[in-house]
């Protein structure tokens, strides 16, 4: 079946037939709509992430890497099995992701249900998204800041916003705007980077402030740099017993652990993991300290903007990574 963009009219607040949103004009290509505006708030995200997505490795064929990474997504919001997964999206009929990436969880989706997908991504990305979906009649790719999106408020079934808002300043307000497209009883999956230890954030704020005017090719040659000290970290091979002190290690406290994780927690993220690639661990680190803005968030913080936003916590997961919420609108 082709793609058919006026089967998404629901969900767009958009006249298809001469591309007008909000007295603006949005380019309609295909199966790609381009929302973006030239002054967008998060321009600088949108840089950066494009950067990051065209040096990407792709690892949608390694079987290993996506089984990892699928098993991790259902453990976040308490999917026991794929089934599980599956059956949560049985009666949906459009899931929203925002920070779409490479397509991973549109793939999922398309998988274990008959959603539509409406794939969003403020960078570059899209293009090559749109390319990877060209053939299916399934999945819409809209390219937007997602402040300001031309969706139709209370038309979305799923909000899935995995890892992306922490790129900003005001990822509370963003997630609000979010919320205001779902239904009654539609449903919310968030995660975002946990706040770390004092010493950490203070780290990440020196590192980003020292790198921030650099190109984006010496961004990544610092990122190598990361790399290989969390390699060499990991490769030690020393455990450390991290003191039962709330205050200095947070979420970590009273844990054993690699050296690696311990000043990975504590003091940079010189992530590592000999399970993936080094390119690929090189791009996870270049991810977090590439980007203008982050923003770091508390399970506290986290919940009151569910609160705030008229959602019922249905299922929560806490570590020292990421905080993870799943949701659903009363």
């Amino acid at each position: 079946m082709s793609f058919n963009i006026h089967s998404f009219q629901s969900y767009l607040d958009i006249d298809l037939d001469n591309g007008q949103w909000q007295n603006t004009t949005v380019t309609i290509q295909g199966n790609l709509i381009n929302s973006l505006a030239e002054d967008a708030k998060n321009l600088a995200t949108s840089e950066a992430a494009s950067f990051r997505w065209a040096n990407s490795q792709r690892l949608e064929t390694d079987k290993a890497f996506v089984a990892q990474q699928f098993n991790d997504f259902l453990g976040r919001y308490g999917f026991e099995t794929p089934e599980a997964f599956q059956e949560f999206l049985t009666d949906k009929k459009v899931f929203l992701e925002i920070g779409a990436g490479e397509g991973r969880l549109v793939d999922w989706v398309l998988e274990h249900s008959d959603c539509q997908v409406i794939a969003v991504d403020i960078s570059n990305s899209v293009y090559y998204l749109s390319e990877k979906y060209k053939n299916n009649s399934r999945v819409l790719v809209l390219k937007g800041d997602a402040i300001d999106l031309p969706l139709i408020k209370g038309s979305i079934d799923v909000v899935s916003c995995e890892q992306a808002i922490h790129h900003t300043d005001y990822p509370g307000e963003i997630f609000s705007n979010l919320c205001s497209f779902l239904g009654q009883g539609g449903q919310v999956l968030l995660s975002v980077y946990a706040q770390k230890s004092e010493q950490r954030e203070r780290f990440d704020r020196v590192i980003r402030d020292s790198i921030a005017k650099l190109s984006d090719a010496r961004k990544f040659e610092v990122a190598d740099r990361m790399t290989k000290i969390g390699q060499l970290l990991h490769e030690m091979n020393v455990t450390v017993q991290v003191p039962n002190d709330e205050n200095a290690f947070g979420t970590i406290s009273g844990m054993d652990m690699n050296l690696q994780r311990f000043l990975y927690y504590t003091v940079m993220k010189c992530f590592w993991n000999p399970s993936f690639s080094f390119d690929k661990c090189k791009e996870f680190n270049h991810d977090w300290y590439s980007y203008p803005k982050h923003h770091t968030v508390s399970f506290k913080e986290a919940a009151e903007w569910f609160k705030n936003n008229g959602l019922t916590i249905e299922h929560f997961d806490i570590n020292p990574s990421n905080v993870n919420l799943l949701g659903r609108k009363k």
